[in-house]
């Protein structure tokens, strides 16, 4: 019997599976909704929201950029 994950990995991996700059776009509407989202839920005022929110996405896009790094730099000695 497989396990849990192996089954979706298994079905991940499929011919309809997305490529990796597929799956790159879905971070723009994720990070985007993420800091509006954070900038709302602290502040009122839409000047104040719409600059938390591009500190918030610059932090988020950041933090992305360089788990990303880390991972390929560790890809090479795989």
């Amino acid at each position: 019997m497989m396990s849990f994950l192996s089954l979706l990995i298994l079905l991940g991996a499929g011919p309809g599976a997305m490529s990796g700059w597929e799956q790159v776009f879905y971070l723009i509407p994720l990070v985007l909704c993420t800091s509006l989202v954070y900038g709302a839920t602290r502040h009122e005022d839409w000047k104040v929201i719409t600059v938390e929110a591009i500190k918030v996405g610059t932090w988020l896009l950041l933090l992305t950029g360089c788990v990303f790094v880390v991972a390929l730099i560790l890809s090479f000695f795989n």
